[in-house]
């Protein structure tokens, strides 16, 4: 501190009637503190986050990582509104305008856990890219044939159940033994794997269960054991993606299997309401709003469809 301003501030310090050395004291103890950079309020934040699921987690870490990559060592306090709207500029240039929107609401989050205020991430001023909702465009049946025809063996039964019963390829993914109601037809989704507040099941083709059914004996189907053993989101993905290209089909994501089943149980007349249901939709119109317009999308016999997975 300079000589003049300490000056003043001692004078100013015992004219409020206070000891000037236990303001001194303190402010040079804060400057000995460490910056807690927005990497460390990070890390803080996930750690205090008990209430939300391992997903949401992820998210959150995904892109607590993006931000970091922009403002990771830099004190929360000196980010300002201009900062982050050429942040979410930047952003906006790569990825989707629903992903930049994610990155915004989890930094908006964070900075308000470091005690940001104002938050310049919840400023008017930090403007968002506008979103245009994309219409569903599942493969119709030629393409799907094609699609699990090129699949690796091991990914044709996760994606036949897919597109037999409308699964989110994370719901596909991790479903365990223990909610194999085999006798029943059904799996289920428990409440923590569904975009849902609670569970669901699902009905399967007996053949196609009884598929299932043959790739794990029944000594060995502990609760915790996946159905579909080795198989991650990711890696899912990257099969698809190869099996596309390989069988000569325009692009296809797994989640446009789940909007083809959706697809043909609209257009055969299934009742809105069940609809809902067996989508695990929130509310019926989110299913009529978005598949009253789809291109339709035919059946493939079931056999056709069992025939390429490995028995």
């Amino acid at each position: 501190m300079r000589t003049r301003a300490r000056r003043d501030f001692i004078a100013c310090e015992l004219a409020a009637g206070r000891n000037p050395a236990d303001a001194l004291r303190d402010l040079a103890e804060r400057a000995a503190r460490p910056v807690l950079t927005v990497r460390r309020w990070a890390n803080r934040f996930l750690a205090s986050r008990l209430d939300v699921d391992e997903r949401t987690t992820k998210n959150y870490r995904s892109a607590h990582n993006k931000a970091s990559e922009r403002f990771g060592d830099r004190d929360p306090a000196s980010v300002t509104v201009d900062d982050i709207a050429g942040w979410v500029a930047d952003l906006s240039e790569t990825y989707k305008p629903g992903t930049v929107q994610l990155y915004l609401i989890a930094l908006r989050l964070l900075l308000d856990y470091s005690g940001c205020d104002p938050n310049p991430a919840r400023d008017p001023r930090v403007k968002l890219p506008k979103r245009v909702r994309e219409e569903p465009a599942p493969p119709p049946a030629e393409h799907f044939e094609a699609i699990l025809a090129a699949l690796p063996e091991r990914f044709r039964l996760l994606f036949a159940t897919i597109e037999q019963v409308a699964l989110r390829l994370g719901e596909a993914v991790g479903v365990r033994w223990a909610d194999v109601d085999a006798a029943g037809l059904r799996l289920r989704l428990p409440r923590s794997a569904t975009k849902r507040d609670s569970a669901r099941w699902v009905y399967l083709p007996e053949r196609l269960m009884e598929a299932i059914e043959a790739t794990c004996p029944l000594e060995d189907r502990v609760p915790d054991r996946r159905v579909f053993q080795g198989i991650t989101e990711a890696a899912a993905y990257n099969a698809m993606t190869r099996a596309c290209r390989n069988a000569k089909v325009p692009h296809y994501h797994p989640h446009d299997l789940r909007h083809r089943r959706i697809t043909i149980w609209h257009r055969s007349g299934v009742p809105a309401r069940e609809l809902a249901e067996r989508a695990g939709h929130a509310r019926p119109s989110m299913s009529l709003d978005v598949y009253s317009h789809v291109m339709p999308a035919t059946e493939v016999p079931e056999e056709r469809v069992l025939a390429v997975i490995p028995r």
